[in-house]
This record gives C-alpha cells, structure tokens and sequence, in this order.
C-alpha cells in the first residue's frame, strides 16, 4: 500500500512470545475484553479430523456453545484452506445456521485475499466475532493467507489470537485442524515412506523421488494449541507411522514436542481452559482420537527407522484427556475390559497401516491394537506394513498394569466403542 510501512514487534500471546509483522494503515486493539463464555471453558478448540457429516450435530452444536450458546454464537466462517473459499463459505454458512448460530460471517482471508491486504476492515471483522471455524482443503493456503514468509504473524493473526485469548472457540477440521498447533506443522506424507525415508522441512532438494515422506513446514502452525502436533484423517489413512516418526525426527528441534494428536474423521476433540492447570480435552463424534507420547522412546541405530517405547493411547467418545499430565477419564458408557475380555486370542496383520473410512471396521492399526485388550490370551501382538524393501514390524504390548482398555459393547468387535491407554509401541526393520 503507498505510504504503509511494515513493523516487527515481539508480544506475548496466550504466555508465548511471537514476532510480529505490522502494518501502520492497521490498527491492533490493546486490550480485547472477555467473552461471557471465558468464565466457563477458558480458552477452547475444537480439533475436527476432517469428513465432517452435515449431520453431525453434536460437533456443529459444540462449536456453538463454546461461542456463546444458540441464537447467540456469531462464528467468523474462514475457508482459506479451500480452492474454493466462496464456495466453502455458502457450504458452512448455512449449516452454523441451521444449527442454530446467530450470525455465521466470512472472514474474507485466503491466498487472493491476504491478511496483509485485508486493511482494518478485516481486523474489524475479527474482532466482531464470538467463535471462528476453518474449513478443510491445503493447510500451506491457510499459512499463506496468514503468516509472513519467515512465520511473522500478520495483523489478523494478532486480532484472531487476542479473541482466543477473550473466550472466542477455534474450531476447524481437515488442514483447519492441522494449522493450529504451535509446533511443527505437518504437510504431507505416506506412513510407509515417513518411516523408510524420515522427515524433511519445508521444501528440501533432498526429497527422495517419488516417494512421499513427511514434509513440515519449520515455523509451525497459527499457534494454538501448544506442546503437541496435531494430525487429521487419522486412523482412517493409515497415519500413525508418519506421525510417530514426525515427532521423533522433530522433538530435539526448535518447535519439536515429545507428544502428537491424531484426530480420525467425523470426530473432534474438545479442549477446554487450554494453557492451564485445568486444560482437558474431550472426544466427541463417531471414531477416536490417537495420542502419542515419545518422553522415553528410544531410536536405535538402524538402516531407516527403529524406535521402542512409544506410548500410544486411544480415545474414543466422552473420554477426556487432561492436557498437561496426560492423565484419562474413561467415558461413564464404558467398562474395563481386563477380566471381561470377548475373545481368546489377539489379532494381527500384514498391512499395519491400511486405513478405512466406510465405518464397517476398525482401521488396522486400532484393530489389532484393540485386541491386545479384548483376548484372553495374550497382551502382544505385532503387524507388518504392506510394502517390502524394508518392511517395517509394529510390534504393541499391553502387559504393563497401565495399560488398560475399556469398552463400551456393542453388535459386534468392529461396533464395539474401545479405548484404551498406554500401549507399548515398537517400530522396526524385520
């Protein structure tokens, strides 16, 4: 713009410091008061996987609370992920609507509207807010519309934390999800490929030809929630490799984390009073959520990957996480299943990473990890991946006391709604 000047400034943001880039035709408000909802959940998220079902009310009606209730929740629509954000913002402006939100409003911000374009009318339209959603598509269009080229947070991106701050929710699902770790923020990837080839930061020269390895992008995501990476079309895609070998190629690093979220689709996970002692988070919706902890995995000297002692924990609907011990809370609707086991013997697979999204079964990773806690004899069990040349071992045990499942029985074993915690989790050539 003719006579604007740019500025950096360091602030702190939700206990974090972050460099900022300014523009003088912009004004940031000092101070933004607190929504009537802080009170209540604090700073909130609502982290989608992604295949979100226009029926899904209990996620649509969750991100409404967390805004300020029915008939008064005014949701800021922003679909700069999409290759289509008009298109996208009809699509989800009627369905806030119809579920019952007061105003449902585009933020006009994607690549052909960047928030260094958008003046103080788009700060304006932040600020008039209660909650803000993400829609799915590309994370990096998301970065784009939102982030300098060196992480620099735009002006919007101020205005959109300071409302987070107030009680404003965050919600997204797919790359909306994605985007909103302060961590590294991942790109793209096989699972197959991650643990063969590793990680590779930004757009390396050193990317192995076809193969798709885990590509993340350095300075991370928008920045809300913190100490975890977050993955969407979780179980569903077969992801759990590419996600464990992320975070142990990336937790020495800068931006690195020993844990990870994997959010499966038409499921959400919930966090409340985020960044502090109370910040939990609650799984609602129709599969699970994966959380990984590598505080005490070891990677050992091997040709392409080999880890062991990575905990892997698996929570399905009404479990609750607290978010800075880890600790879990089965939902009331389950049972332990130590005891009451359903079967003799556990299962195991030669394609270890083969997801599915139909709903008739259990992707096989969480199929045979379930196993391991519904048979009578056994608490070990292993998979194969698919692809050869190295092929990779999964081997899971449940032979701790802390590591327990609980069940909540329904038609069948793939019917069945499982959870469990703290699975022992090695990956290696064999």
């Amino acid at each position: 713009m003719e006579g604007s000047r740019l500025v950096f400034f360091i602030a702190l943001t939700s206990g974090s410091a972050y460099a900022y880039l300014l523009n003088n035709d912009v004004t940031v408000a000092p101070h933004v008061p607190r929504l009537p909802q802080f009170e209540q959940f604090g700073r909130s998220m609502v982290l989608v996987g992604g295949g979100l079902s226009d029926n899904n009310t209990e996620v649509y009606e969750k991100i409404i609370e967390l805004a300020g209730g029915k008939n008064k929740a005014k949701i800021g629509i922003i679909t700069a992920a999409s290759a289509d954000p008009l298109d996208a913002f009809t699509f989800y402006h009627d369905l806030f609507l119809k579920y019952g939100a007061l105003e449902a409003n585009r933020i006009i911000l994607d690549v052909n509207h960047t928030a260094n374009q958008g003046g103080q009318a788009l700060i304006e339209s932040i600020y008039a807010q209660s909650g803000f959603f993400f829609g799915g598509g590309d994370q990096a269009r998301i970065i784009k519309a939102f982030m300098g080229p060196y992480g620099d947070f735009s002006p919007a991106l101020i205005a959109l934390h300071q409302m987070y701050d107030s009680g404003a929710v965050i919600a997204g699902t797919s790359a909306g999800c994605s985007c909103q770790t302060a961590n590294f923020m991942i790109m793209g990837g096989y699972s197959y490929d991650a643990l063969r080839y590793g990680s590779f930061a930004d757009v390396d020269p050193a990317l192995p030809g076809r193969a798709e390895p885990n590509i993340y992008l350095t300075f991370g995501g928008l920045g809300f929630l913190k100490g975890y990476l977050l993955d969407s079309h979780f179980a569903q895609r077969g992801r759990e490799g590419r996600l464990i070998r992320f975070v142990a190629d990336t937790r020495m690093l800068g931006k690195g984390t020993n844990r990870a979220i994997g959010v499966d689709e038409n499921t959400a996970l919930v966090v409340t009073h985020a960044d502090d002692t109370r910040s939990s988070g609650q799984v609602i919706g129709t599969a699970g959520v994966t959380i990984f902890d590598l505080t005490h995995a070891q990677v050992h000297s091997s040709k392409h990957f080999d880890i062991s002692d990575v905990y892997v924990t698996y929570l399905t609907h009404g479990d609750v996480i607290q978010m800075t011990d880890q600790s879990v809370t089965f939902s009331p609707s389950k049972s332990p299943m130590r005891g009451h086991e359903n079967y003799d013997d556990v299962l195991t697979t030669n394609d270890v990473f083969y997801g599915t999204s139909d709903g008739s079964r259990k992707p096989e990773f969480v199929r045979i990890a379930t196993s391991v806690f519904d048979a009578r004899r056994g608490r070990m069990t292993h998979g194969f991946s698919k692809e050869s040349g190295p092929r990779f071992r999964v081997d899971m045990s449940a032979v701790g006391n802390d590591a327990v499942g609980y069940v909540e029985r329904k038609n069948s074993f793939h019917s069945d709604i499982t959870s469990y915690k703290n699975l022992k989790v090695s990956i290696y050539e064999g």
